[in-house]
């Protein structure tokens, strides 16, 4: 990270972030840089930047407050998580997309793809050659749309020359929707019937695969302090999206959807106030510190090889569906060898092992819900 800094005739300070911002120390200073200007308006430009840790985002939110703030991002990633948390900026857009047909303008060849997929392993080294090709192909429309390139071989020839332009493309294909407790009956009888059972354990290992920007682990948290069992429990929470895994390493959520989040927990069969669990910050929310000493955080890939731990519990969900049968039979692999014996696996509502050999591996324990176990 680099910081220009210089004012006008008018009073305005004008700092530049040249970088992402990727360590604590870098942070601070930023902050320390920001505090010791003396001007009444400060203008800062994020050039590169595509996500701000929390103590960035409480400071940018108290100068929006006081009025001496205008923003300017490049990233869209980092505009709208701003937006989201209810932080002003300007999006600079590197292209203008006026002009652009709609998406079904954009012809592409199903072969071509297969190889442009293998070129990008090759390159970056993400592996998007077992998703599922119809998935793939409206992402990288719609990257295409937003980048303003009508040929898919312009668009090839960028993505694999211009790392700015793959980093759009895979933040295109990283799917982050998600909420707190999401589908509360799955909640529910990890709360009756799962957790009771894994409270017999001298300690409870949890592996949220797909966690996305952290509602699941940190509801995952949530239920467990209720049950009195997060001194006794680890959560690992992992994504293939670094960006997605610093928005859950700040804990920082819109209150745009409190009322559908709040409706999920009490649907869940807890009894307190989810808003015991967050404080208000302006417009955004933000999760209570001691949720997070319990959960790790990290950037993984589900195609990758060999198990993490050895894990009472295993959710992913909403994953394997965009996976091939092949992937996911190779995905369920790992993840049974990365179960206890006695442990469980939670799948996504649309997910499930039987057209993928997953009953190789596991049996129903709650069909339904797509709880299983181990064989």
């Amino acid at each position: 990270m680099k910081i220009n800094l210089y004012h006008d005739a008018k009073d305005i300070c004008h700092i530049t972030v040249v970088g992402e911002i990727e360590s604590l120390k870098e942070e601070m200073y930023f902050i320390e840089v920001v505090d010791e200007v003396k001007y009444k308006m400060l203008h800062i430009t994020f050039l590169d930047a595509n996500i701000l840790g929390s103590k960035i985002i409480e400071v940018l939110d108290r100068l929006q407050r006081d009025g001496c703030l205008r923003m300017f991002v490049l990233k869209s990633y980092l505009f709208s998580y701003l937006y989201s948390l209810g932080i002003q900026s300007n999006f600079v857009a590197s292209k203008s997309i006026a002009n652009c047909r709609d998406e079904e303008d954009y012809k592409i060849d199903l072969a071509e793809v297969h190889g442009f997929l293998a070129e990008v392993k090759h390159q970056y080294g993400y592996d998007y050659t077992l998703y599922q090709i119809d998935s793939i192909l409206r992402r990288i429309k719609a990257c295409m749309l937003k980048e303003n390139i009508k040929v898919f071989t312009q668009f090839r020839e960028a993505v694999l020359q211009k790392e700015e332009v793959f980093e759009q493309l895979f933040l295109h294909f990283s799917v982050n929707t998600t909420e707190f407790f999401r589908n509360p009956e799955v909640f529910k009888e990890l709360r009756h019937k799962v957790m009771p059972y894994l409270s017999t354990f001298p300690h409870i290992k949890i592996w949220c695969a797909g966690c996305s920007t952290g509602q699941e682990p940190y509801s995952l948290a949530i239920l467990l302090k209720e049950m009195g069992l997060i001194k006794k429990t680890q959560i690992y929470a992992t994504d293939i999206n670094p960006f997605a895994i610093v928005e859950a390493q700040n804990g920082l959520y819109p209150l745009k959807g409190l009322e559908k989040n709040i409706r999920n927990y009490r649907n869940s069969g807890a009894s307190g106030s989810l808003m015991d669990y967050f404080s208000i910050k302006g417009e955004y929310l933000e999760i209570q510190e001691d949720l997070k000493e319990n959960i790790l955080f990290f950037q993984h890939s589900l195609d990758g090889e060999g198990i993490l731990n050895e894990f009472q519990l295993i959710l992913c969900r909403n994953v394997l569906i965009y996976f091939t049968p092949e992937l996911q039979r190779k995905v369920l692999a790992n993840f049974a060898k990365s179960l206890d014996h006695n442990g469980f696996l939670i799948l996504g509502k649309s997910e499930g092992i039987l057209h993928n050999g997953g009953h190789e591996f596991f049996y129903d324990f709650h069909k339904n819900l797509k709880i299983y176990k181990g064989i």
